[in-house]
């Protein structure tokens, strides 16, 4: 199964049942909408008959567009009831009656007659696929069909009993087939008005199942449409939540690419929060989950705006890693771009929780650039897409060294030489490096052979000491700090910051 079908399904039957929810709200919202439709043709269809039809004759029509007015309402009032449907389908059979009598039955109103045979002559059947049309707004399959059936049996019932009344005549042709007499009887009896059209019936009813499948098949794949764009459209913002937008795009087309685990270079960040835990300890828990929020989406944008891959949340860190879905020759200078992008909204977001009386936050960085793993890892029930590897086992003991550098960011010698490398301009090549100073080789714990390792060293590094001194001193939190013990709206988000 692909990426994009795993996410798919992860939503399981849950999303089904949210999606055939959705789709039975717009079934009762298409019989709303078709009963507004209805009114207001039979308004029109009012006022055409009350101008063109003289009285007393116009009062018989009159009372069947009222008719069909009230079988159009009653089953919308009836729509909160648990046999909504039943009732639903018994109207729409009242609804082919009441328009079978209407193409049909002679006005008993009206002063002239003629023979009822000759109704069968007018095309009325062609309002049927009118009706019929109107059945495809209830979004329901079912619905057309039943429409379509409920239309052909009222219509077949109809013409029935006129082909049974004593004056319907059959066509008899006694001269011998194949002559000018027997041709002039034909056409004699075709236009006796007394003379119903058995093969023309046929037709109709024919005709009438055809457009009935049709139309319930177009308005099936309509929702078939709509429950895989609701999946696609979930599956997406799925990915959207780990991945920039150019990559989601890719991935919703070649979304197989992640179905066997393969190895390749690529960079790896990880950024946590100093002192998390004695921040929450002197704000309310409402307060500590917005500020992780807060903390959370600022550095999913630095992410995401520099072409990474956010890998997971841990805690109040996150991993990313830049080069696992489509390794680029600037991976590892986009990592470090990406870090000093941190920390810059790090320092803007510090400024603005001084306006509101809040502690500043403040961060660790490690960065690697190396060999790794990417590929689904977990259950069957439970898959996550995710880098392994020694190269992410060392980013993450470099972010755990910066507390004890007392700085904010800590590179690999390899990172920082394929960031060199990536980039032509010497001047650029400074800009990057800027603060970037070699502090030695570090044994990282779980490794024999020590590795090369840059710290960032400057204001920012001190603001890191300067924290990490703090830390010792919690005799007494700031004043803003003491407003944030009260769990009360406007200091929850002045923990946020925001």
């Amino acid at each position: 199964m692909t990426l994009l079908g795993r996410l798919r399904s992860s939503s399981g039957s849950s999303l089904d049942r949210r999606v055939k929810a959705a789709i039975a709200r717009e079934e009762q919202a298409g019989w709303r909408f078709a009963l507004f439709v209805r009114l207001g043709a039979l308004a029109l269809v009012f006022a055409w008959l009350s101008y063109s039809v003289p009285f007393p004759r116009v009062g018989w029509w009159l009372g069947l567009v009222a008719l069909f007015a009230l079988s159009g309402l009653v089953p919308y009032l009836l729509r909160h009831r648990r046999r909504w449907r039943t009732w639903v389908a018994v109207f729409i059979g009242v609804d082919a009656i009441l328009l079978t009598t209407a193409l049909l039955a002679p006005n008993p109103l009206a002063s002239e007659t003629w023979p009822i045979q000759m109704t069968l002559r007018l095309h009325n059947n062609l309002y049927l696929f009118v009706f019929l049309a109107g059945a495809a707004l209830s979004y329901a399959p079912s619905m057309v069909l039943w429409t379509g059936l409920a239309a052909a049996s009222a219509w077949s019932v109809g013409v029935y009993l006129i082909l049974t009344l004593p004056t319907t005549r059959d066509m008899m042709v006694t001269a011998a087939p194949n002559t000018a007499e027997a041709q002039e009887q034909a056409i004699a009896g075709f236009l006796d008005p007394y003379f119903v059209n058995i093969s023309g019936w046929l037709n109709e009813v024919v005709l009438l199942g055809i457009t009935a499948l049709i139309v319930a098949a177009a308005v099936w794949r309509s929702r078939r449409l709509l429950a895989r764009q609701v999946s696609s459209e979930r599956a997406r913002a799925s990915l959207a939540r780990y991945f920039s937008p150019d990559v989601v795009e890719r991935l919703a087309v070649e979304s197989g690419a992640f179905d066997t685990p393969n190895q390749r270079q690529a960079a790896v960040l990880f950024v946590d929060v100093v002192g998390f835990t004695r921040i929450c300890e002197r704000i309310a828990p409402e307060s500590c989950i917005l500020l992780l929020r807060s903390f959370h989406a600022r550095m999913a944008r630095c992410v995401f705006a520099h072409g990474g891959t956010l890998d997971k949340f841990i805690g109040d860190g996150m991993m990313a890693t830049f080069g696992t879905l489509e390794p680029r020759e600037d991976d590892a200078r986009r990592a470090l771009a990406c870090a000093r992008a941190m920390l810059a909204e790090v320092k803007r977001w510090n400024a603005k929780r001084a306006k509101r009386g809040a502690e500043p936050i403040h961060v660790g960085i490690g960065l690697h650039y190396g060999l790794l793993t990417v590929g689904n890892v977990g259950s069957n029930r439970q898959l996550e897409f995710t880098a392994i590897g020694d190269t992410v086992n060392i980013a993450s003991r470099l972010e755990r060294l910066t507390r004890d550098l007392e700085v904010p960011l800590v590179a690999s010698g390899a990172l920082v030489t394929a960031a060199s490398e990536a980039t032509d301009s010497p001047s650029e090549v400074d800009e990057l490096l800027q603060g970037l100073m070699p502090a030695g080789e570090s044994q990282l714990r779980g490794r024999e052979t020590p590795i090369p390792i840059f710290a960032l060293q400057g204001a920012a590094a001190g603001e890191c000491a300067a924290s990490e001194a703090g830390r010792q001193t919690t005799e007494a939190p700031p004043s803003g700090d003491q407003e944030l013990e009260s769990p009360m709206p406007q200091d929850i988000q002045r923990a946020a910051g925001d």
